[in-house]
Parts: C-alpha cells; sequence; structure tokens
C-alpha cells in the first residue's frame, strides 16, 4: 500500500501541475509578468496539497487527517525558521571562495541585474540605509514572511512533499525516502525553471540544478517534520527559504546563477554541511538514528 499510494501521488501531482503549467504557458505567461507570474507560482504551490486531498477522498480518507498538521509548538518550529537564514549566510561566505566573484556593500552586483528602471528604483530605497541596516531589515522581514504569508504559500506544497508522501513512503528507509522525494520535487520545478525562475541565466541546467537542490534540501526538512511532528514546520522552513535566499547574493559581484547563492554551487556546499550537522546531532546527541530508520518507524 505504502508503494501504491507513493507512486500514484508522484504520478498525480506531476501530471497535473506540469499540465497546468503548459496551458498557462501556451496562453503566454512569461516570468517577466511579475503579477501573471507571481500569481501563477503561488496557485502552482497549491498543487501537492489539492492532488493529496484528492487521493484521500478516492481512498475514502477523511481529508487533511493523518498528514501531521498540528500546531503543538516545540522547539522545532523555532528552528525551521532560523535554519534558512544560517546555511543562506554560508552560502554567501562560500560564494566568495570561488574565482572572480567579490564582495560589494554597494550592492552592485544585484544592481547590475535589473533593468535601468528598477535599478534606479532601487537605488532610492537602498539610498534610505546602511548596508547594516538593510541587512538587518532583510533577514527580519525575511523571518515575518517565513512564519506567515510565505509559511502559507510553503504549506500548500508540503502538505503534499511532507505530509502525504512522506507517510506514503513509510516503507522506505530515512535516505532513501529523502532522496526519492527530493529528485520528483525537483523535477516538480522544471516548467518554472524553464521560464527563467532561480536560474534565469542558465534556464536548461538550471533544472538539473534545482533537483540537486531540493534533494539536499530535503533530508533536513523531513528530520525537522519527524522531530516535530508537525508538516507546519515544513512550510515554516520553506517559506523562510524562500524569503532569505536573497541574502546568499546581496553583496556578491561576479559569477552566475549556477554558481553564486543558496540555489548555486555554494548554496549547495552549505546544505550539505547543514545536513552533516543534522546527522551528527542524530547521531551523537540525541542519538535517535533517525537517519538510518525507515519513516514508518520514525512517524509512529
Amino acid at each position: 500500500m505504502f508503494k501504491k499510494k507513493s507512486v500514484q501521488f508522484i504520478i498525480l501531482t506531476c501530471v497535473v501541475s506540469w499540465i497546468t503549467a503548459g496551458i498557462a504557458i501556451l496562453l503566454g505567461l512569461r516570468i517577466l509578468q511579475v503579477m501573471a507570474y507571481t500569481i501563477f507560482a503561488a496557485c502552482y504551490m497549491f498543487l501537492p496539497a489539492v492532488c493529496a486531498i484528492v487521493l484521500q477522498l478516492i481512498y475514502k480518507e477523511k481529508p487533511f487527517r493523518n498528514l501531521y498538521i498540528s500546531f503543538k509548538l516545540n522547539w522545532w518550529f523555532l528552528i525551521a525558521g532560523v535554519v534558512p537564514v544560517i546555511y543562506s549566510f554560508m552560502a554567501l561566505g562560500i560564494s566568495l571562495l570561488f574565482p572572480n566573484i567579490s564582495f560589494s556593500a554597494t550592492f552592485e552586483g544585484v544592481l547590475a541585474s535589473l533593468s535601468p528602471e528598477q535599478a534606479e528604483l532601487a537605488l532610492e530605497r537602498l539610498a534610505q540605509f546602511t548596508p547594516g541596516i538593510y541587512l538587518l531589515i532583510q533577514v527580519g522581514g525575511a523571518l515575518v514572511a517565513g512564519y506567515t504569508i510565505n509559511a502559507l504559500f510553503g504549506f500548500g506544497e508540503e502538505l503534499g512533499w511532507r505530509g502525504y508522501l512522506l507517510k506514503a513512503l513509510g516503507d522506505k528507509k530515512f535516505l532513501p525516502a529523502s532522496l526519492i522525494t527530493g529528485i520528483v520535487w525537483g523535477l516538480w520545478h522544471f516548467p518554472l525553471i524553464l521560464l527563467g525562475h532561480n536560474y534565469p541565466q542558465n534556464p536548461i541546467p538550471g533544472v538539473g540544478m534545482m533537483v540537486v537542490f531540493c534533494i539536499l534540501l530535503t533530508p533536513m526538512m523531513n528530520y525537522i517534520v519527524i522531530k516535530s511532528k508537525s508538516v507546519i514546520t515544513a512550510a515554516i522552513l520553506h517559506g523562510s527559504n524562500n524569503a532569505i535566499a536573497g541574502v546568499s547574493i546581496l553583496f556578491l559581484v561576479g559569477g552566475n546563477d549556477l554558481t553564486n547563492g543558496l540555489t548555486g554551487a555554494a548554496g549547495f556546499i552549505a546544505l550539505l554541511l547543514t545536513n552533516l550537522a543534522f546527522y551528527l546531532y542524530d547521531k551523537y546527541i540525541t542519538k535517535e538514528n533517525i537517519f538510518t530508520k525507515t519513516i514508518g518507524e520514525c512517524l509512529t
């Protein structure tokens, strides 16, 4: 039953999502249409949740039941919001170790990627603050968004990936389950990546990069859901991740979207190190060895 439900969810979610994206693209959707694209992307994020609920109805299960929707607070709700801030700053620092990438307190790299009109507007806003104050505002705003509006939209994805699919992979061990989820989650993004999302300079290789990014992000997300016993923590981490990601490229000059920041090679190193920290915590501090158990054992 585990295998059947996981395959059904993966196929249904990908087919529904890709057909929806294909229709939108055929109707003229482009990433430069900022408002239209933002609305579409927000709606796209809810499709995994919709597919999860559809399958629950097909199996005559109560909608939203047993998907780990819990608001019972614990320390992992805080950790879920803070961890993306940590690895985003790690990605910023690691980017600076790469050749031909340097630090700019004047946001030179970001401004160069904007149109003249956008750059002029950005300069007017940036002139109101010192770089340090602006950075603090960005971090504070990201945390607020991560726990509110971004978490709401992140919940649309996470109810599917970390709610329904994680449970459906109950017979798999933690790392294989995380790998499967990461691959599917990454490929699910491919229509948006080809439109220029995250990798506007390199949309085709960006599809593969997004798969790697999702593979690396999934273990810590699964771990936090298991420890918190709530998919809400995954929505918070997802929301905080999306809100803070810009900080990882804010002060960079040089490089490109395959090397810089959270979704580039620097971010992959930061995520690897973060996962290693979770593994060491699990093995040597809590000694629960979640990384070596099946998902079913972890969720009981």
